[in-house]
């Protein structure tokens, strides 16, 4: 009995220490080691008995490689672009994934650890998280758009010996970046080919509208014969500045934003300009005789005039009533276009005179203007006398040389079919006498 009690206890001490060595077997070489366990994958990259730094470096250059063959095709008409994903600055999260990969059959107890790992041997996957910067996905559809935006460029219109002519407008093209950008972050993990979207940008002018100036609804002339070299370069330099240029509906103009200041830089000469009353050398003499020519035939256009100054003594080139003087920065003349059409300024200027024109649609202004000035009074000058004692008895001097004066009333007229059908008073008109001074001695 007491040998079948002592072999019981020996079998039992037996059990003991082959379980006490099982477990110390399981331990050290199953749930102590340094390695992932069998059967995880990190996106399907099997990662089973490596440590963590071999699985980082064993995963990380596999995905790298991939990084840099990866791209996509952004494409426009015959225009690619080929981007890629390492230009996003793409890449994963490789210690997050290698950090739970080792965790995997490390939590629990013993008994958990142990369940935990024969189950893994079954396999699991670990997916790869990845990151891009969206700046760099800003910058890179801001270069796209850069290459292929194209500003819409506005019909245009010409006089060519006398004829109007048309050249036709061009469509814009705008990059949706917004759209753009979507379209790439998702098609991050897709690499399809894709269309870059493009808007048209329509012109501010086009052929068909221009097509409404059909014809000149106004024009004048003067002649500027008789004056000097100076003088006729700077009309000519004015009247090339008011040349072709087009007022939209409702569109204002002015006659010195467009011709600029009078300066030498621009090639203005120096001659006579009206100062005062006096006839004075300045830079830019001869631009009003320019503004007045316009002036004229902006009334006969029917265009509503937004400003415009006579001189202070009547222009010899246009009836009285009709100047209009200029001075930058002081004295303009302005207009607006109050037809539902667009007007068009030509000018030339051809031997000894200076034309404008103004086209329109002369359906729309199917009429005629008739401008007509009236003097109502004339002031005549009068005569003063200054006695001087240094002069010899009955010597006299010429100190100012008189002139007349007037009050001129113009009116316009509309024309229809021969026949005047209204009538408006426009301006009113002082242009001041000056007295003569001379000078006498004493009897």
């Amino acid at each position: 009995m007491e040998k079948k009690m002592f072999l019981g206890i020996w079998v039992f001490i037996a059990i003991i220490a082959m379980g006490l060595g099982m477990g110390f077997y399981v331990y050290k070489n199953v749930l102590n080691v340094d390695t992932i366990y069998k059967g995880v994958q990190i996106d399907n990259w099997d990662v089973s008995n490596k440590t963590m730094e071999q699985a980082l470096e064993y995963i990380r250059n596999i995905k790298e490689a991939n990084i840099l063959e990866e791209q996509m095709n952004l494409i426009y008409d015959d225009w690619t672009y080929n981007l890629e994903l390492k230009d996003l600055d793409f890449t994963y999260d490789y210690d997050g994934a290698v950090r739970e990969a080792m965790k995997l059959g490390r939590e629990g107890n013993f008994i958990q650890r142990l369940k935990s790992i024969r189950k893994i041997k079954n396999g699991i996957n670990i997916t790869l998280k990845s990151y891009y910067d969206d700046g760099k996905v800003n910058e890179i559809v801001a270069f796209i758009a850069e290459e292929i935006n194209r500003n819409p460029l506005d019909a245009k219109i010409k006089i060519s010996e006398g004829n109007i002519v048309l050249i036709d407008e061009t469509l814009g093209e705008r990059v949706n970046e917004q759209e753009l950008a979507l379209r790439i972050s998702e098609n991050i993990y897709l690499l399809e080919d894709i269309n870059v979207p493009v808007e048209y940008v329509e012109p501010r002018i086009t052929k068909a509208f221009l097509s409404r100036i059909n014809g000149v609804i106004g024009e004048y002339s003067t002649s500027f014969k008789g004056s000097n070299n100076s003088r006729i370069e700077n009309i000519r330099i004015s009247a090339e500045a008011i040349s072709d240029n087009l007022v939209l509906p409702g569109e204002e103009f002015s006659y010195n934003n467009t011709t600029g200041p009078r300066s030498i830089e621009s090639g203005y000469k120096e001659a006579n300009v009206i100062i005062g009353g006096e006839l004075t050398p300045g830079l830019g003499g001869g631009v009003c005789q320019t503004s007045t020519t316009m002036y004229n035939a902006l009334l006969l256009s029917d265009l509503t005039i937004l400003e415009r100054h006579p001189h202070s003594i009547p222009a010899t080139y246009v009836p009285y009533g009709q100047d209009a003087a200029v001075s930058y920065g002081y004295l303009d003349l302005k207009f607006i276009n109050n037809f539902d059409f667009p007007i068009f300024i030509y000018s030339e200027v051809l031997e000894n005179k200076v034309y404008i024109y103004v086209y329109g649609d002369v359906n729309g202004k199917n009429y005629g203007i008739k401008i007509t000035p009236h003097i109502v009074e004339v002031i005549k000058p009068e005569t003063e006398v200054l006695f001087d004692e240094s002069l010899l008895p009955n010597e006299r001097i010429d100190i100012q040389s008189g002139r007349t004066g007037y009050k001129v009333f113009t009116y316009k007229s509309v024309i229809r079919d021969g026949k005047e059908v209204s009538k408006e008073l426009i301006t009113k008109d002082h242009y001041r006498k000056r007295n003569y001074i001379y000078k006498v001695g004493l009897e």
